[in-house]
């Protein structure tokens, strides 16, 4: 994958894509996991990119790209959340994207828009950049949108499926992914 720009100058959306796939890999790693020190896993970075890239770009290029794409993600993530704890009757997924880039381009200093959508695809996933919903939960006139089949106690009632600590995969621990 050659980029036109190989020997410094402006990024292509390739590169910062590419850039944020190796952030996650590298700072992901089960094995490695958060022990490394910083200058380590920038040049693990460094190395992965110019492996799959073939670029030029230096340590401290990648590193300043990634100070300037992780703050962009994370106002990205802060107007995803307002625009999810704003959500209207009668609005999607798409309203919800509108509303964000009315959010995001609020607080961004001159930029209007968000364009690292497939950056965020990228890193949507990871702890970092998760949306944690912090408007009420709705409850119409005190009343359960789901019936329960057995006692009304939560002690006696045994956990439901729609607990979130079910639907989120427990991450692979560190002596099985060395295994592996």
């Amino acid at each position: 994958m050659a980029f036109s720009q190989e020997t410094g100058g402006a990024w292509s959306i390739m590169e910062d894509v590419l850039l944020c796939e190796c952030w996650v890999q590298i700072s992901h790693d089960p094995i490695s996991g958060n022990e490394m020190k910083f200058s380590q896993m920038w040049k693990k970075i460094l190395h992965e990119f110019v492996e799959r890239s073939g670029s030029t770009r230096t340590e401290s290029a990648l590193s300043s790209r990634w100070k300037l794409l992780n703050k962009e993600l994370g106002k990205w993530r802060d107007a995803l959340t307002k625009a999810m704890n704003n959500h209207a009757s009668g609005e999607n997924l798409s309203d919800e994207i509108v509303q964000a880039q009315m959010w995001y381009g609020a607080t961004g200093q001159g930029k209007k828009n968000f364009n690292h959508a497939q950056c965020w695809e990228v890193v949507k996933h990871c702890k970092r950049f998760s949306i944690i919903p912090t408007a009420p939960t709705v409850v119409l006139n005190e009343t359960p949108l789901h019936d329960s089949q057995g006692s009304d106690s939560p002690m006696e009632s045994p956990m439901s499926e729609d607990s979130p600590i079910q639907r989120e995969p427990r991450p692979i621990g560190r002596k099985a992914a060395k295994a592996k």
